[in-house]
C-alpha cells in the first residue's frame, strides 16, 4: 500500500486539517476550500485557476487571493508555483506533509474494531440486561400506545374488512385524503352533481392516516355498470352520515 492515498479519498481529511488550524484566517481558508472543492485533480490535488478566477468565485480581489495563498503556503498546506503574465497561470498543490497527515486520518477512520475478543476486539462489559434464551422477551405495556389503539378502534367505521360486525355490504377501501385518488373521486362526483368527499363524508382514522372509506380506490369507467354500482354505494354512505358531515363543517 502506498504511503499517500489519492486526493479524492482524503479531501475531507485534508480540509479538516485546515479548518481546525486556528492560525489560518478565514480568507486563506476560503481560497483553499475553493481550490480543493472546485478545481483539484482527483489523484494529486493540483489545481491551476488564475487569481482572477478564484477571486470572481469567492468575491475577492486577485491581490487578496494572492495574499491568502501566501498564508496557506506559509502554513505548510500547499505549494504555489507562480505563473507569468503571459497566459501561464499559477499551480497550487497540497504539500507532501499535509497529504500524509490526511492519509493517516483516513486510515484511522477506516479501522473497524471487531466485537469478539478472540479477534483482537474489545470485550463487552458483563453488566447490563441479561438476554433471555427464549425467542423473545416480555416488555412492560405502553399504556399510552394502547390507549391510542383503543381510540382508533372505537372511532373506526363498522366495516367487514376490519373484521368487526360483518355485514352484507361489499368491502370498502380506505383512501387517505390529499392523494390523487381523492381528486379523481372529486372530479367524477362533480360530474354527477355531488359535492367533494371532504364535504360529503366524515374523515375516518385508519393506520395513522385520515381518509375516506370508498367503494374502490379509484372510480370505475364512467357509464359502466361498475360505476353505477359505485355511485349507488356512495350515495348510501352519504345518506348514512349527514349528521357527522354537518358537525364537521360546523367546527
Amino acid at each position: 500500500m502506498s504511503e499517500l492515498l489519492p486526493f479524492c479519498k482524503i479531501k475531507l481529511q485534508y480540509l479538516l486539517e485546515m479548518v481546525t488550524d486556528n492560525e489560518l484566517d478565514d480568507s486563506a481558508l476560503r481560497v483553499a476550500l475553493y481550490l480543493a472543492l472546485a478545481h483539484a485533480d482527483h489523484e494529486t490535488g493540483e489545481s491551476r485557476p488564475s487569481f482572477e478566477t478564484i477571486g470572481a468565485a469567492i468575491g475577492k480581489h486577485a491581490k487578496s487571493v494572492k495574499r491568502a495563498l501566501n498564508k496557506v503556503e506559509a502554513a505548510g498546506y500547499m505549494t504555489v508555483e507562480r505563473g507569468t503574465n503571459k497566459g501561464n497561470s499559477s499551480r497550487y498543490r497540497p504539500t507532501h506533509t499535509a497529504l500524509k497527515r490526511a492519509s493517516e486520518r483516513r486510515r484511522e477512520g477506516d479501522k473497524v474494531v471487531p466485537l469478539h475478543r478472540v479477534n483482537g476486539g474489545q470485550s463487552c462489559p458483563q453488566s447490563g440486561t441479561d438476554l433471555s434464551g427464549k425467542g423473545g422477551q416480555d416488555r412492560p405495556p405502553n399504556r399510552e400506545q394502547e390507549l391510542r389503539k383503543e381510540q382508533l378502534r372505537a372511532s373506526a367505521p363498522d366495516l367487514p374488512d376490519e373484521r368487526q360486525s360483518g355485514g352484507t355490504r361489499p368491502e370498502l377501501v380506505f383512501v387517505p385524503r390529499g392523494i390523487c385518488f381523492v381528486r379523481d373521486w372529486d372530479d367524477r362526483l362533480a360530474r354527477e352533481g355531488i359535492t367533494t368527499l371532504e364535504r360529503s363524508l366524515p374523515l375516518s382514522p385508519h393506520r395513522h392516516h385520515l381518509g375516506f372509506w370508498l367503494p374502490a380506490r379509484t372510480p370505475a369507467p364512467a357509464g359502466s355498470a361498475e360505476w353505477r354500482e359505485q355511485l349507488r354505494m356512495l350515495r348510501e354512505l352519504i345518506r348514512e352520515t349527514p349528521a357527522d358531515a354537518e358537525h364537521r363543517h360546523a367546527v
